[in-house]
């Protein structure tokens, strides 16, 4: 970790300004001192998508209420991944991509910046730098009590799974959801969809009135912005959906059966405390049901019973019982090491 780079956090929103997307800081223009950690945050999506970047912005606003200088870029074209890392590993203490797909970014621009930590969310692997943090909720138990509660829900006995890419975390999750709807409901099938996109909104839409329309009549999505979308086309259709991330039953208060939580905010957090104590270090932190950062919002519009099979699912994920898709790497999807 570094303290009192040379260059400021504005000066470095206005190198990247050049045919990026968005950056910002909130910063109040006070003078920091070289003893503030300053941090940034490289984000794929909007920061105000109601979901997976809202909640890394969230926890960068912790951040900056611990005491860290914060600045982001948020809607970072992939071809910009790189370039966005190594300019703000200029001037930051730590360099934050919230997403899995930031890992090989990482891995590549690390070594060249030493004294900069470097953290990644979402993904389950374990680094290969010394100053790089991987940040992985065990977000496959979350999707299995999500898949619970669909399966309890369902008369058509047809889910839908609706996703922004193929990513193997993303992957992992819609095994998860099978998983957890089979075990209350052996008849349960599971329809995924890769939409290629987390941010049109319209796309998330469509693809939700297209399953609807094959008899799908519960939507678990994992789309970021484009998962607004989604929740929109099942509120319109007159079927029920699943959130994810945070709690998005007000998006559509009839429709939302429960929103897979994944507290990737406190993850972050955490993170920036353990720099600006002092005791930050690279390495695989893993957080699921017992450490509480993933887990499912109370059931509602729902048959009776449901909330119960979720109860029961989550006790059995915790000890072990439970046949939960691992996220992947070595990581356990239930039982003890599953955190």
């Amino acid at each position: 970790m570094r303290i009192g780079k040379i260059l400021s956090a504005a000066a470095a929103c206005a190198v990247l300004a050049t045919g990026v997307a968005a950056c910002g800081s909130d910063d109040n223009g006070g003078s920091s001192g070289d003893s503030k950690l300053k941090v940034a945050m490289v984000l794929p999506g909007p920061i105000n998508d109601k979901g997976f970047n809202q909640s890394g912005y969230d926890g960068l606003k912790q951040c900056e209420a611990d005491g860290a200088e914060i600045n982001y870029q948020e809607k970072t074209p992939v071809p910009d991944f790189e370039k966005a890392f190594e300019t703000l590993a200029q001037s930051n203490d730590m360099v934050i991509g919230h997403g899995f797909e930031f890992g090989e970014i990482a891995h590549k621009v690390a070594p060249d910046f030493p004294d900069t930590d470097f953290v990644v969310t979402s993904n389950p692997l374990e680094p290969e730098d010394s100053n790089v943090q991987h940040l992985m909720p065990n977000s496959t138990q979350g999707a299995y009590l999500a898949g619970v509660a669909a399966g309890k829900t369902t008369t058509s006995n047809k889910l839908g799974g609706i996703a922004g890419f193929d990513f193997p975390v993303l992957e992992q999750q819609m095994k998860a959801v099978e998983a957890g709807a089979q075990s209350v409901n052996p008849k349960a099938t599971l329809e995924t969809v890769y939409l290629g996109t987390f941010d049109d909104v319209a796309k998330g839409k469509e693809a939700a009135r297209s399953q609807a329309a094959s008899g799908v009549d519960v939507i678990y999505h994992i789309a970021d912005a484009a998962g607004v979308g989604v929740i929109d086309g099942a509120e319109e259709e007159g079927i029920k959906a699943i959130g994810w991330g945070v709690d998005q039953s007000a998006l559509a208060p009839k429709t939302i059966i429960a929103s897979q939580l994944v507290d990737q905010a406190k993850m972050i957090s955490d993170s920036c405390q353990e720099a600006i104590d002092g005791k930050w270090k690279g390495g695989l932190v893993v957080d699921g049901l017992q450490s509480g950062l993933v887990d499912l919002t109370p059931v509602k519009n729902a048959p009776a019973g449901t909330q119960e099979a979720v109860d029961k699912a989550r006790a059995a994920i915790i000890d072990g019982s439970a046949e939960v898709p691992s996220i992947g790497g070595t990581i356990p999807g239930s039982g003890e090491g599953s955190n």
